[in-house]
């Protein structure tokens, strides 16, 4: 069982994550967050916007609006230019990205090229499709759910088949004459060559602000159109039916960075303290029609983003985004166990978007490879100087010391200033270094991180595919007696905090008790505890615990009711050790301390982050 496979197993049993709408057979790519899962998002939400503003003088929040009207994307670029090129596959429909997508494999021994159905009755439908419309004649087997095509040679830009010498008169015409193009890429679930040509596929979702059903304008325009010879093509007919909609026309937004570029001039007239550098941070939901849906919550159409847009000098801005890598990547490290997971990937020149002077991705070693959790990039000044060109309205940054101080040189001197680059530091359009990280990549990458498959002794045991060269991990191993799963989560993550256990679950006294502890953890510490009342075994529960990243467990037993002391036990050591009732409040509040007391590895982090 792989890592991925073993952790949506748990989201679902535990209640982090459920598939939506489940009971009316699912919305692909739609989740819902169950009672654990959206602790846990709440908490990474929480240490990001902890960091980014509470952490700092120089950074204010910001919320804006979902609905964004088309003026905003069509200055920002997204209206014109948020495409990317889309391939649908002929036999199963599915729509994919070419630059994504791999390329040909074969069985070269046999010059076979096998494309694999997800079951027998499918395969025998393609083979069907295949025979009848997109390779006619070709010599072609099926082998359970895999359909066989024999290839002749592969060329530049196509496939030579193989022609079936049952197929009659058609067996005399030469091999050449059977090919099939070959764009450099295939289906990347079936190995398929048969696709469609690509084209360009606009990634935002409409919507229209409108009383009146926008598909009844939809049909009253058409049919007016296909009554005049001069706009029944199709062409013509779209552009009337676009005009028609166009003044109700609204998208959800592709990200939350517009929201801010749009409020600058607003935050920056309401907070007149805020000096250059500074930023404005955000965190909400964005929308994206994806063409491809895949790693359950790494990739989907609705998702959250954690954005800050920090506003600079342009003199400032190599200076501040090599800074704000260092700063984003502490951070990723500062929550995250296995650091060799994370790495730091700079774009390529031509990855660039074309305003960008630099852009880096912070990314994770998933189990199906590095993916990006976030992004850091030098955007320039290309966004607020857009949407001033588009709206007439300055927004520029005036540095009144400045301002001030030249003045009264001039005063004092006579001289007027003509400096160009003078003038240009006391009025300018702000550059922005901007930090981009996918809330639902990060609760996935963490959970992942974090998470542990031990034996009954507490070894590690590696998933398929990770751990030493040599060593082979079973499936059977990962699931066999006495095997159990550890969430290692920091503790300012864990969904639960404190799980309060009386040792027999129905005694009234003990359970009293623990109420009481869990009452005094909430109202001092304002966290997630669990009273955990099962019949079954205390050993049970601190597993149960384990599995869902609980940092710490507190039992109470028969002692307790006499001397008030409890047995509290952390979850990465195992260690077990009595204190009284009123110290669990005191042990809970200094763990969860961003640097707890008496840690030189936090001390040390404590210094990295606030250099």
């Amino acid at each position: 069982m792989s890592a991925m496979r073993h952790l949506l197993d748990l989201c679902k049993r535990r209640g982090f994550l459920f598939q939506s709408a489940e009971i009316h057979g699912g919305l692909r790519g739609a989740y819902d967050y169950g009672p654990l899962g959206v602790e846990l998002k709440r908490n990474v939400s929480q240490e990001w916007w902890n960091s980014m503003v509470y952490q700092r003088s120089d950074v204010v929040g910001i919320d804006t609006a979902i609905i964004t009207p088309p003026a905003v994307l069509k200055t920002s670029g997204h209206v014109d230019q948020f495409t990317d090129e889309m391939v649908d596959s002929r036999l199963s429909k599915e729509r994919f990205r070419p630059d994504k997508a791999p390329a040909l494999k074969l069985i070269e021994q046999d010059k076979i090229l096998p494309i694999s159905a997800p079951d027998k009755v499918t395969a025998k439908a393609w083979e069907h499709d295949i025979r009848t419309q997109f390779a006619k004649g070709a010599l072609i087997t099926r082998k359970g759910k895999e359909i066989l095509l024999q290839v002749a040679r592969m060329e530049k830009d196509k496939i030579v088949l193989k022609k079936d010498s049952a197929a009659g008169a058609a067996a005399t015409i030469e091999p050449t004459d059977l090919h099939i193009p070959y764009h450099g890429y295939v289906d990347p679930n079936s190995n398929s060559p048969f696709l469609t040509e690509s084209r360009p596929f606009n990634l935002m979702f409409k919507t229209y602000l409108d009383p009146i059903d926008p598909i009844d304008k939809v049909i009253t325009t058409t049919l007016d159109a296909q009554k005049n010879p001069s706009t029944s093509d199709l062409t013509s007919t779209r552009q009337l039916v676009d005009k028609t909609l166009h003044p109700s026309l609204t998208y959800l937004r592709p990200e939350t960075a517009q929201g801010v570029f749009i409020n600058y001039a607003t935050v920056q007239r309401s907070h007149p303290h805020l000096k250059i550098p500074f930023g404005i941070a955000q965190i909400g939901k964005s929308f994206r029609n994806e063409i491809r849906l895949e790693h359950a919550i790494f990739r989907t159409p609705e998702f959250e983003q954690m954005e800050l847009e920090f506003f600079v000098a342009p003199w400032q801005a190599e200076e501040q985004f090599v800074a704000w890598r260092k700063f984003r990547m502490d951070w990723w490290r500062y929550y995250g166990r296995n650091h060799d997971r994370i790495r730091e990937r700079a774009h390529a020149q031509d990855e660039l978007a074309h305003y960008s002077s630099g852009c880096v991705d912070v990314e994770y070693l998933f189990p199906w490879g590095w993916g990006e959790v976030e992004g850091i990039a030098n955007r320039g000044d290309f966004d607020l100087s857009k949407h001033s060109e588009a709206t007439g309205i300055k927004l520029q940054y005036t540095d009144a010391i400045l301002m001030q101080e030249r003045q009264a040189r001039e005063k004092a001197t006579g001289v007027k200033e003509t400096s160009v680059e003078a003038l240009a530091r006391e009025r300018f359009t702000p550059h922005v270094v901007e930090s981009s990280c996918g809330l639902n990549r990060a609760m996935l990458a963490l959970m992942l991180d974090a998470m542990e498959v031990v034996d009954e002794q507490g070894k590690v045991i590696p998933f398929p595919g990770e751990g030493d060269n040599n060593t082979t991990t079973s499936e059977n191993a990962i699931v066999s007696k006495g095997v159990r799963t550890i969430m290692r989560l920091h503790p300012r993550l864990a969904p639960v905090k404190v799980g309060i256990m009386p040792l027999i679950s129905n005694n009234k006294d003990l359970v009293e008790l623990c109420t009481g502890i869990s009452q005094s953890l909430r109202q001092e510490l304002q966290v997630n505890v669990s009273l955990e009342t099962q019949s079954t075994t205390i050993g049970k529960r601190y597993y149960r615990m384990d599995e869902i990243g609980t940092p710490w467990c507190v039992t109470v037993d028969f002692e307790s009711l006499q001397d008030r002391m409890v047995t509290i036990r952390e979850r990465d050591t195992g260690e077990q050790r009595r204190v009284s009732a009123e110290e669990v409040v005191e042990i809970v509040r200094d763990g969860l301390r961003l640097h707890p007391r008496g840690s030189s590895l936090d001390q040390q982090q404590q210094k990295t982050i606030s250099k």
